[in-house]
């Protein structure tokens, strides 16, 4: 779905978890899919988009809209999986 917009605004940055029975913080990906829909190049020149949260997350998001987080790779947890496609695929031999 295309829904570009000139400004986005994110009211607030918690979404409640009933996994974990309490309000939690929006994944980075939410945040930047969601700020990525303002100033779409073939509509505008420009986009504006502002996070409304707590003070003490000013920080977090400050360092996620900068690109400035660690990149943490999933890879380790499905390793084995990958390996054995590869092995079925002939692929890796001995």
């Amino acid at each position: 779905v295309n829904l570009p917009a000139h400004a986005v605004i994110i009211k607030g940055t918690q979404i409640y978890d009933p996994s974990k029975g309490r309000w939690a913080e929006l994944s980075p990906l939410d945040v930047l899919q969601m700020l990525g829909r303002a100033g779409r190049p073939q509509y505008d020149n420009e986009g504006e988009g502002i996070i409304m949260t707590q003070h003490s997350e000013l920080q977090y998001y400050l360092s996620l809209t900068n690109l400035q987080l660690p990149v943490e790779s999933q890879l380790i947890k499905t390793l084995p999986d990958h390996l054995n496609a590869e092995v079925v695929l002939g692929t890796v031999q001995n």
